[in-house]
């Protein structure tokens, strides 16, 4: 198919009279095409932003819309649809617009204003994106439930249900006293967040009893079983200037285009710079005003449950509850699929949400309960009190409604103050709920309201003069509200800590030189005990000598991290296996966020066993001594195999690396050059703050990284930086496609202009919006 892609670019500088305005609007863009945004009034402003991220990123949005309603298939065929399938059953509309309904005046209008600028785009536009022409299809009207659909599909995904799908898997098969013994917690002596540099003191978890109490309810699954970030704050007392510096980057995998959007609004009230999400207004997640800075980590929080539902086997739409029967709503949701017959599902919905699997005869359902959808979820009213938040106390305020997800809020405001909140709502209720799916008729595993709001852990101003998250556990054990059973391990948290304290009086290349911290802990401690290897052969011995002088940063120039690495790989595989049995498969193959979370702690608790000699998690007969030679003598044979004899061209970066793919590419594989950004090579792995983790299945090709990096300068906010891994348009054809990839490659920033005269004095081109 020979295609002129750039001839889908949009116009960015020519002035456009468009309809719903009340006054100008000014775009004005930078050298990377990253738009800054000017009117007069709020909404105006709101509807400029709709309009510059239609203009860079209208098929991404329109790519989450569709996941988000399960309408893929309409685009791709086939292909899409048990995707759609899936997405109809967790029935995301239908809850957005119970959310729209319950909004305020003030955030419906944002809504509102936004999509408007989206539509003006749509309609003004002489082009659109080249995917439109590769799927045969156009843009449909924007509306304010699609910008509430797809923050939630970007979401949805993040939570804990799939961790307690993958225990009832793990009890059905192993057993409830086995699966207890693998499931061990975050462990003790660890950071956590609140209070800073207080360290875990609680014991490890026992879930044996509420596994007991609901093997009956969990049995019939036997029939088929089916990101993290850093951030870190400094007190002005810990900075060059005096101002607090707020410093952090999320990680997720790197989607094509990415997805964070840099952009810049501004009007009367507002004066917000920071990463959105397109086709959401506002900066949920990372940004700053005049006065404040904000950013989040994933707090990792259980606030998704599942429910087990008894259906009457005579009349299948209805449902068990305390003694009696009641009727459960049901949907038919027609799925369209491109060059074939629609398809059609029946979404039966009770009171404990909509039923997303369901036993063979239809007589047993698994109910989905999770806070964003559960309810009216009014969290986007936090959006603009979050954007004209004058000091600390407004942006912990603003917050009061903020639902899903749950996060590490850090922020920090001009008049030296720094926070940590843990923002969103977390169920109360049976701790039951917390491990497995619980029996839905009984009415004993309700939920009884919400973590209270003045509850939730905070801390401001430490004395330590530092905050850092890193996805680690939050509080200790004395706190009276549970938030979640698995968090990550300590690691990323721990090399944050040292390198704060070893700074002296901290400024913004201080910070960024943390993004690049590539101190692998694990490896530290594995290297005690390779050292005692007896190589066997010469291309072990010359492996051995290649690790002794290595100092654990993974570089990726470094031979020495891709031998431990495929080192660590192979001991996962022979103690792994040996620990699930029947279901190791599972554990190392599958993908999403239960078996492989469960894998991640056991392969941390496998690293302090390591470091103590503790051979209680090793196979039957097997001790340290023998088994470290055994799996560094598989990972030297596989490495041989693949990058050949040489072992000082075994560099981490030949094989960790980025690998964008565009959704497209598939369907297309003669355009995956045009559609796929370059692949670069990266040092880290997932236990460094520079993040870079990989799955068993495919290593080590990284499927989890830095999509943004920033630090926020409160003394100077032109001082800040920022980053993404590919660039500000989604347009293939475009140069500011990856135009940011090389400099982020290099785990470098550009600069985050905020004043009016740094806008102006960097500005490469202006676009005027006119009233009609």
């Amino acid at each position: 198919m020979d295609l002129d892609f750039s001839s889908s670019l949009p116009d960015t500088e020519s002035s456009i009279s468009v309809p719903g305005l009340d006054s100008e609007v000014t775009i004005l863009r930078d050298r990377y095409g990253i738009p800054h945004i000017r009117a007069k009034h709020n909404n105006d402003a709101f509807f400029g932003q709709g309009f510059a991220t239609a203009q860079d990123r209208l098929w991404h949005m329109d790519f989450d819309r569709r996941q988000a309603y399960g309408r893929w298939s309409e685009f791709v065929g086939s292909g899409g649809v048990e995707s759609d399938k899936m997405m109809r059953r967790f029935q995301i509309k239908s809850s957005a617009e119970t959310d729209y309904e319950a909004l305020n005046v003030e955030t419906r209008e944002m809504l509102e204003a936004y999509s408007s600028g989206v539509n003006a785009f749509i309609q003004s536009s002489k082009s659109f994106p080249i995917e439109y022409t590769l799927v045969s299809g156009a843009p449909e009207p924007w509306t304010a439930i699609d910008c509430i659909a797809v923050y939630k599909v970007r979401h949805i995904m993040m939570g804990v249900f799939e961790g307690k799908l993958w225990r009832a898997q793990l009890v059905n098969e192993l057993g409830a006293e086995v699966t207890s013994n693998l499931l061990k917690g975050y462990q003790e002596g660890h950071f956590i967040i609140v209070p800073p540099l207080h360290k875990y003191s609680g014991p490890a978890v026992a879930g044996v009893d509420h596994f007991r109490n609901n093997l009956e309810s969990i049995e019939w699954l036997k029939e088929s079983p089916d990101s993290g970030s850093n951030s870190w704050a400094l007190h002005g007392s810990k900075t060059y200037s005096g101002k607090p510096l707020l410093s952090g980057d999320p990680h997720r995998g790197l989607d094509t285009p990415n997805c964070y959007y840099q952009n810049h609004v501004t009007s009367e009230s507002i004066d917000a710079i920071g990463l959105s999400f397109p086709g959401v207004p506002g900066f949920p997640h990372f940004g700053h005003n005049q006065n404040v800075a904000w950013c989040v980590t994933h707090a990792g929080a259980d606030y998704q449950d599942i429910f087990v539902e008894r259906f009457d086997s005579s009349k299948l739409t209805k449902y068990q509850w305390k003694g009696s029967q009641i009727d459960s709503e049901v949907r038919k949701e027609v799925i369209k699929v491109a060059g074939q017959d629609s398809e059609s599902i029946e979404v039966r919905v009770t009171k404990h949400g909509p039923i997303f699997m369901e036993s063979e005869d239809l007589t047993i359902g698994l109910a989905f309960s999770y806070t964003s959808t559960f309810g009216p979820n009014i969290g986007f009213q936090s959006l603009i009190p979050q954007m004209t938040a004058g000091s600390i106390a407004d942006a912990d305020e603003a917050m009061r409604d903020w639902v899903d997800p749950c996060n590490n809020y850090v922020f920090v405001d001009v008049y030296g103050d720094i926070r940590y909140l843990n923002r969103g709502k977390v169920p109360i209720r049976s701790m039951d709920n917390a491990w497995l799916p619980v029996p839905a008729w009984d009415g004993d595993h309700e939920w009884s309201g919400y973590i209270p709001f003045d509850q939730l852990a905070r801390s401001t101003n430490p004395e330590n003069g530092f905050i850092v998250t890193a996805n680690n556990r939050i509080v200790n054990e004395d706190y009276p509200h549970y938030i979640a059973l698995e968090y990550a391990p300590e690691y990323r948290a721990r090399r944050i800590i040292e390198r704060v304290l070893g700074l002296g009086k901290a400024t913004v290349e201080d910070m960024m030189s943390i993004h690049s911290e590539r101190t692998s802990i694990p490896a530290l401690v594995y290297m005690d005990i390779l050292k005692e290897v007896v190589p066997s052969g010469p291309i072990e011995e010359t492996a051995k000598k290649v690790l002794i002088d290595w100092n654990g940063v993974m570089d990726s120039n470094s031979p020495a991290g891709t031998i431990y690495s495929a080192f660590r790989l192979k001991l996962h595989d022979r103690v792994f296996r040996n620990l699930f049995g029947s279901l190791a498969d599972e554990a190392l193959v599958a993908g999403g966020r239960g078996a492989p979370r469960h894998v991640s702690q056991l392969a941390s608790n496998l690293v302090t066993d390591a470091n103590m000699r503790d051979e209680s998690l090793l196979p039957d007969g097997e001790t340290w001594k023998s088994i470290v030679p055994k799996a560094f003598g598989d990972g030297i044979l596989w490495l041989t195999d693949i990058l050949g004899e040489d072992v000082t061209t075994w560099e981490w970066g030949r094989v960790h690396h980025t690998n964008p793919v565009h959704p497209l590419s598939q369907y297309h594989p003669d355009l995956s050059r045009k559609l796929d950004p370059p692949s670069v090579a990266m040092g880290g792995d997932g236990d460094t703050p520079q993040a870079g983790s990989f799955a068993h299945t495919n290593p080590f090709v990284m499927t989890g990284m830095s999509v943004a990096r920033y630090v926020f300068d409160a003394s100077n906010w032109d001082n800040s930086r920022w980053i993404v891994p590919l660039g500000s348009s989604g347009h293939p054809g475009s140069p500011h496609y990856a135009d940011q990839l090389d400099v982020w490659s290099k785990v470098e920033t550009i600069a985050m202009c905020y004043t009016e005269s740094a806008v102006d004095e960097t500005a490469v081109s202006k676009q005027l919006l006119l009233l009609v």
